[in-house]
């Protein structure tokens, strides 16, 4: 069950494309940022758009506009992927939800993804590690050298944090998932693939793997997305080789 605030967080960011509904213009994390920081000069918190009808004159021409109606009128786009994502056990975490990263608060600020969807433990994501993030295209040798970085993180009960993509970051979450540690992945592209992949179930079920993402569990890759990911890599561990 999503929270009110959550709710209203992905009315307002998210794409919520279901069958063929083109999605209006949602806000961006800079916009939303300051839109936060608005209701907070009020003492207010999102869920106030869908609680009440008494907002102060600031809020209300805001939120009165062509846009954020739009926006806050997708309830049944939102009921939709909801349950689509449930299906696939993915979960969704808004700022004020427990489940939401403590670490993009306290390393990111203002920068904190508005919403983080996810498979897997979600405490995993506060236990800190080591970030791992690299290169694409790499030879043999240091795709193995990667996975003994891996290797030895497990052995040091340190949660392996990487990106996921080809390469470097599936070579240190190899070698750390083989030599039984645990390990975050934080995708820059369709979570929703990832959450049914067979290699990964078995590490999901037995809360070894976690899987997030800031972006739309169905997106594409896309070169921003993988820069804006290794961002929020660092922000989640202790340690970082890259």
């Amino acid at each position: 069950m999503l929270s009110p605030n959550t709710q209203v967080t992905l009315l307002l960011t998210a794409p919520l494309i279901t069958g063929q509904i083109e999605s209006p213009d949602q806000l961006t994390s800079r916009e939303y940022t300051k839109f936060r920081q608005l209701l907070a000069q009020f003492d207010l918190e999102p869920a106030v758009l869908i609680s009440s009808s008494d907002l102060p004159h600031e809020v209300r021409g805001l939120v009165e506009t062509d846009r954020y109606q739009q926006l806050l009128g997708r309830r049944s786009q939102l009921t939709q992927a909801v349950e689509f994502w449930t299906s696939l056990a993915i979960w969704v975490a808004g700022q004020t939800d427990e489940q939401y990263p403590k670490r993009f608060i306290e390393h990111m600020k203002d920068h904190a993804p508005p919403i983080v969807y996810g498979c897997g433990d979600t405490e995993l994501l506060n236990t800190g590690g080591l970030a791992v993030v690299g290169s694409r295209d790499v030879d043999p040798e240091l795709v193995e050298f990667t996975e003994n970085v891996g290797r030895l993180g497990a052995r040091a009960h340190q949660t392996l944090i990487s990106g996921g993509a080809r390469g470097i970051d599936q070579a240190a979450m190899r070698g750390a998932a083989e030599s039984g540690g645990k390990v975050i992945g934080v995708l820059a592209d369709s979570l929703e693939r990832a959450a049914v992949n067979r290699g990964n179930r078995e590490l999901l079920t037995d809360s070894r793997l976690t899987l997030i993402t800031v972006f739309d569990p169905s997106a594409g890759f896309n070169v921003g997305h993988a820069m804006q990911r290794n961002r929020l890599i660092y922000a989640l561990g202790d340690l970082r080789n890259d």
